[in-house]
């Protein structure tokens, strides 16, 4: 590989980040797509160093938060994670970005149309050395989250991180041993206390069900009959009933789907052991897959972590 010193190209006056110490009103959004989980976290008053491989998706939210980074709020880095610094090839999934990685087998899911480019890549701890240990680390880039976690050790891990517990390659590699060896990896990080969280849902998945998971449950499937739909005062309801609505009546943002949501204390639940995370998260994976519809890469919930 040849060797990149600078990717992405900084349009900041003044740099984010410390360099060398935990920033606590930091975050870094690795795998910014268009922009949804920046965008909630730049309205809760953070600086953002979000990390895009594609660079057609980084320039498109360059001119979305425009201000937002002439105001030395946010940098948009437009590199991927890898093991070494330089240049790969990466996939541009065309019908759904969301899917664009560097697997080929992840852009191409379900037939799509894709590409291939060639993009600078930089190893997550090059960025951590840097711009400095964020307070909370996000992490979605199809695949590659492992690289990213690899490039962290227990003195730069952030206190907050979510990650995808699993993304897997083709069904043959669809398998629960996946998002438990991403668990291992953020037990061996330092990381004890844990939250495993439904994307679609927002709600925590534990062993025993919470009460809110259950009535979240509940109220989703009575809110979704039709008629009730069209009863006055029952969509005022599902907003105190149903946990993605309650986040964002409190946070007063709307969570598009595919984002990422709240993280750290704001989500739903009480953090568990390794050994509770691991046992939720093998029975309602087992769960999810028992309905023979489900696609092989439909299990989307995120690890969330927190360091003492």
């Amino acid at each position: 590989m040849r060797t990149v010193h600078q990717a992405g190209g900084s349009r900041m006056g003044n740099p984010i980040g410390t360099g060398s110490s935990s920033a606590q009103n930091l975050i870094f959004d690795v795998g910014l797509n268009i922009g949804q989980d920046t965008g909630f976290y730049l309205s809760q008053g953070y600086q953002v160093l979000a990390i895009e491989a594609d660079p057609t998706l980084a320039e498109a939210v360059r001119k979305t938060f425009d201000r937002e980074i002439q105001d030395g709020r946010l940098e948009v880095l437009n590199v991927g994670i890898a093991e070494k610094d330089g240049f790969a090839d990466f996939w541009i999934c065309e019908d759904k970005p969301e899917f664009s990685s560097f697997y080929r087998q992840i852009a191409a899911r379900d037939s799509y149309s894709h590409h291939c480019i060639q993009i600078p890549v930089l190893r997550f701890a090059s960025i951590i050395e840097r711009y400095g240990v964020p307070h909370y680390l996000k992490i979605d880039i199809e695949g590659n989250d492992m690289s990213c976690l690899d490039g962290l050790s227990p003195s730069t891990a952030p206190k907050y991180l979510s990650v995808e517990s699993e993304c897997p390659l083709d069904e043959q590699s669809a398998t629960v041993e996946d998002g438990v060896r991403t668990l291992q990896k953020l037990h061996s990080l330092g990381y004890r206390q844990f939250k495993l969280i439904d994307q679609y849902t927002f709600c925590s998945l534990t062993l025993p069900a919470t009460p809110g998971y259950r009535v979240d449950t509940l109220a989703r499937r009575i809110f979704n009959e039709s008629f009730l739909k069209k009863i006055r005062g029952f969509g005022l309801i599902s907003r105190h009933l149903i946990v993605k609505r309650r986040l964002e009546t409190r946070f007063r943002w709307k969570f598009p789907h595919g984002s990422s949501g709240v993280w750290g204390e704001a989500t739903p639940g009480k953090w568990i052991s390794y050994g509770e995370a691991e046992q939720a998260y093998k029975h309602y994976r087992v769960r999810h897959f028992q309905a023979s519809d489900s696609k092989f890469h439909s299990f989307w919930c995120d690890w969330h972590a927190k360091r003492d």
